[in-house]
């Protein structure tokens, strides 16, 4: 800790957990992250707020706002960056608690990705102490009862920190919510900066991993390097937003091009490209932006052909023949390398490998990985259906895909099994797994009138307002016919249910 800023030392900002504590606690019972939940949901979370909710760090990566404040206006960098400057002139042991409480509940309004820019170069420009910083800065990070000045915290620790703070930024950061402010910090800090966004990357699995790899994206370590290709593109939200970084942050042209490939590396390529192909046009550079694709796919292909078949090199070959079977318009290859790559790729799909394995893999109901080649089963035509009825009698979670592929590609006969035993699973699923299974099933229960009324009856009384929307759109959408009286009467006396508030029609 670092002195009597607060009333006393270890005090929190107000009546709730610190921030700091909660991450210890979570270190405690879990040990190094990733944690479950992401860290989540942290010690000032409102769980009766109308306001959307986001995974840890989700809010950072897909939004700005302005955050709530009673009509209070945010300060603007310029504006903390006063207020913080006047804080360090007056740096004296009579300072009282009440203006660092002022300064917390002042932060506590901003938006911190909004003003950490314009507040670090603000810093900087006026050249403040950074002894100072780094001591604001820990007080923010240790004793802050709301992320907003915890987040600034640790800005200031990445403007004035040093060695000593490596321990501090690595414990909080491993909360996703705050690994972008930590990563920065670090990044800025540590004499090893890559080093040691290195070590917080891989305690984080969420957007926080996609933060931190982010900020290692001009690392020359070829040690992360090897890492990013492997395994360090891989998060829980999309592979998408990390896979090209990856590929041209650890050179996948070069690693691949080299005579020995590992398992890892062969596994980690695949996974790029794959992810590359299915991100083509989305929210992070795709596979058409990559530009040494044509070599890399080429030599991939031969590389695949030569190993021994698993499910997640077919799942990541069809993405990369999906993408030639569906391009983009502007395609910046030469009609020849189209061509060519397009034949090789449907070539190697239709090797007589694939279905073998896939049949194989599903032959065990109750492996838990059974679900990798639902994908597979259905792009090579296969129809796996003892199966897949096989498994759902085993009682999975009603949120494993197998439910929702059996009932989209079920014919009558076995819809109707289908959903007795899908029935007889809701009585044993807890809340809030039963909320959200009964708007899958509310959604493909499209398909199955004659026999989806009990399952769909559940879904018009979930305590989920989508769920009872949909049920009831697809109630609506079901011909008169096959109705049963009890749906036809429910159909005929309710209307379309209105959210309850704008934020509910958001998933």
């Amino acid at each position: 800790m670092t002195g009597s800023w607060w009333v006393r030392n270890g005090d929190a900002v107000g009546e709730s957990p610190t921030l700091f504590d909660h991450a210890r606690t979570l270190r405690g019972r879990y040990g190094p992250g990733p944690w479950p939940g992401f860290g989540d949901p942290l010690p000032d979370a409102r769980p009766d707020s109308t306001r959307l909710v986001f995974v840890g760090g989700g809010e950072d990566a897909l939004v700005r706002r302005t955050p709530d404040g009673d009509g209070v206006v945010p300060p603007t960098g310029v504006e903390l960056a006063n207020h913080i400057e006047h804080l360090l002139l007056a740096l004296a042991p009579s300072l009282s608690g009440d203006k660092l409480r002022g300064l917390h509940d002042l932060l506590a309004t901003c938006s911190p990705i909004e003003v950490a820019d314009e507040l670090s170069a603000e810093v900087h420009r006026r050249g403040l102490p950074s002894d100072g910083l780094r001591r604001l800065g820990r007080q923010l990070a240790e004793h802050g009862t709301h992320r907003a000045p915890v987040k600034i915290g640790l800005v200031l620790l990445g403007l004035g920190g040093d060695i000593r703070d490596r321990e501090l930024l690595l414990l909080l950061g491993t909360l996703d919510e705050l690994t972008l402010y930590a990563a920065v910090a670090l990044h800025r800090s540590q004499p090893d900066g890559d080093l040691a966004v290195h070590a917080l990357a891989q305690e984080v699995a969420g957007w926080g991993r996609i933060q931190a790899v982010r900020t290692l994206r001009h690392t020359t370590d070829p040690c992360i390097r090897a890492w990013l290709l492997r395994e360090g593109f891989r998060n829980t939200i999309m592979d998408e937003y990390l896979a090209h970084l990856a590929a041209t942050t650890g050179d996948l042209y070069s690693a691949l091009s080299h005579p020995h490939v590992d398992t890892p590396l062969l596994n980690g390529g695949g996974g790029i490209l794959a992810a590359m192909a299915d991100g083509q046009g989305g929210p992070a550079p795709g596979l058409a932006d990559y530009s040494h694709a044509v070599p890399v796919l080429h030599r991939y292909a031969d590389l695949v052909q030569a190993r021994t078949p698993t499910i997640a090199m077919l799942l990541d070959l069809i993405s990369i023949t999906m993408f030639f079977r569906h391009p983009p318009q502007e395609l910046p290859w030469t009609a020849a390398d189209i061509e060519y790559l397009t034949a090789r790729y449907e070539g190697l799909l239709q090797e007589p490998r694939w279905p073998a394995l896939v049949l194989d893999h599903l032959a065990d109901p109750r492996r838990p990985d059974f679900h990798l080649a639902l994908r597979p089963a259905e792009v090579l035509h296969l129809s796996p259906t003892a199966q897949l009825l096989a498994r759902l009698e085993t009682g999975p979670s009603l949120l494993d895909p197998t439910w929702v592929h059996a009932l989209r590609n079920s014919d009558r006969q076995h819809a109707a099994h289908i959903l007795d035993l899908a029935e007889r699973r809701l009585a044993t699923t807890p809340r809030p797994e039963r909320d959200h299974a009964l708007l899958l099933f509310a959604h493909f229960l499209r398909r199955h009138p004659e026999h989806g009324w009990p399952l769909l009856r559940s879904a018009l009384t979930s305590s989920t307002p989508e769920a009872r929307r949909t049920a009831l759109t697809t109630l609506a959408g079901w011909p008169a016919d096959t109705l049963t009286q009890e749906a036809a009467d429910h159909l005929r006396t309710t209307q379309t249910p209105q959210p309850d508030n704008p934020q509910e029609t958001r998933p």
